[in-house]
């Protein structure tokens, strides 16, 4: 068990979310900067666990099925993943190297991060519910989550430890705004901006990187 919650909480640091980091900023500076974060964040979290259980109990069972049908497929299968993770990777250089890559947010999600109450609740919901069906990281880790068969109360644990590892730096960002004295709020926040910029696609080009060169192995 320990195993497993270790292994999830990594492969939750590993499902990096440089846009959700990002709207941290724009939320922290708006009127009601905590109450705004939290329901944004309350919505990813409820959104992770949600679309966790769904694919352990469902979409997992259904590969599961499959594989045990069908096991000479599963090398093909690990090899599309692994090959998809490294276009990811190979697509993000290319594109870090010709300066077309950012971490800041679209006007769209710019826009809908203004939204109110149970609006901005929904859209964190939503926007993490999106990212996760084309997250292979996600769809590979609660699909071999649900092939061990957990109790109702382990399976809820795991997936809770995923979503809260997968969204930790976000709660990090409201945490180190919370404790820095009011007068240093926007520099802190500046700061943070500064580090995404820096290291976010990095970490994300990195861990595809590993899992991808991971999915080939494990395929060969």
């Amino acid at each position: 068990m320990v195993g497993l919650i270790v292994s999830l909480a990594l492969l939750g640091l590993a499902a990096f979310d440089p846009i959700g980091i990002a709207a941290m900023p724009i939320l922290l500076l708006q009127k009601n900067p905590f109450k705004r974060s939290l329901t944004f964040l309350g919505g990813s979290l409820f959104s992770l666990i949600l679309m966790g259980l769904l694919f352990a109990r469902g979409f997992g069972a259904t590969v599961l099925h499959f594989e045990n049908s069908h096991p000479e497929f599963i090398p093909s299968i690990e090899t599309i993943a692994g090959i998809i993770l490294l276009a990811i990777a190979g697509n993000m250089i290319w594109r870090m190297k010709m300066g077309k890559l950012s971490v800041e947010p679209g006007d769209f999600i710019v826009k809908h991060l203004q939204l109110r109450g149970w609006q901005l609740f929904i859209f964190g919901s939503l926007l993490v519910a999106f990212q996760s069906v084309i997250d292979v990281v996600f769809v590979i880790a609660m699909i071999r989550v649900g092939q061990l068969h957990l109790q109702v109360i382990t399976l809820l644990v795991a997936v809770v430890t995923y979503a809260v590892a997968a969204l930790i730096f976000q709660f990090a960002v409201v945490a180190a705004f919370r404790l820095t004295p009011p007068k240093q709020r926007v520099k802190t926040l500046d700061s943070v901006h500064s580090i995404l910029i820096k290291y976010s696609y990095q970490g994300v080009i990195g861990i595809s990187l590993l899992l991808g060169f991971g999915l080939l192995v494990l395929a060969f």
